[in-house]
């Protein structure tokens, strides 16, 4: 029971995190403020038994500390996402829980892809289609934190969307002014 409610909390806070991250506006803001996300969430996970996830996020931690390092968009940062892409199924061959493992797994690896873009705008619209991964996942082995972190990574990102759309029009009718 005790693990439980601490693999509970610790997605509850990861929750928290994931939405302010999605409100960043660089890249390396936004993956500073989702690797602390992504500790929480695979410790989580390891308090849940969710051995999948807790294997995908460890990978997607290390993913996220090497993109914050390098420049988007550059051949080094396409390989590193190839590379991440290969370790992220590894693990999730290696923690395989069933078929649940596979939402979790291309969740992950899709995310990895569309990191390496460095567009953050780009990013939050792939977040709707992985974080509707993730949270299946996150129904299937019941992690009530992390169904929240999905839900709202997903509001999040629909607001991040439209907020930076709306500023990039701005500027864009400010240039068309001038």
């Amino acid at each position: 029971m005790t693990n439980q409610i601490i693999g509970q909390s610790l997605g509850i806070l990861a929750t928290a995190l994931t939405a302010l991250s999605y409100q960043m506006n660089t890249k390396k803001s936004m993956l500073t403020v989702i690797n602390v996300a992504t500790v929480s969430t695979a410790m989580g996970y390891l308090f849940l038994g969710a051995w999948s996830g807790f294997a995908l996020n460890v990978v997607a931690f290390l993913r996220n500390a090497a993109f914050t390092m390098q420049k988007e968009g550059t051949k080094t940062a396409y390989i590193s996402a190839g590379l991440f892409t290969v370790a992220m199924c590894a693990a999730g061959v290696l923690s395989w829980q069933g078929p649940v493992s596979l939402f979790i797994i291309f969740a992950l690896a899709i995310n990895t892809v569309y990191m390496s873009f460095g567009n953050p705008q780009l990013f939050r619209k792939s977040i709707l289609i992985t974080s509707t991964l993730a949270l299946i996942y996150n129904i299937l082995v019941f992690s009530i934190g992390g169904i929240a972190n999905e839900s709202i990574a997903i509001i999040s990102s629909i607001i991040g969307i439209i907020r930076f759309k709306k500023d990039k029009a701005d500027k864009d009718q400010n240039v068309l002014i001038k």
